[in-house]
């Protein structure tokens, strides 16, 4: 059986992905931080959501 010593660094991927920001004023500099911007409002607006469902049924069960 094998075993693993978890602690060692792997060169398995993480799934990031690790792009250089340069060139401030570059057309596609400037899409790709704005479509980065668009996603992580979209992702704090569904996160958001999220926590109000869960403080409706928090406070459903508090009262029950």
């Amino acid at each position: 059986m094998t075993t693993y010593d978890l602690r060692k660094k792997t060169d398995a991927s993480t799934g990031q992905k690790i792009t250089p920001l340069v060139g401030g004023t570059d057309p596609s500099f400037v899409n790709r931080v704005t479509e980065l911007e668009q996603q992580v409002a979209s992702q704090s607006d569904k996160l958001g959501h999220i926590v109000n469902l869960l403080n409706g049924i928090s406070k459903e069960k508090s009262t029950t």
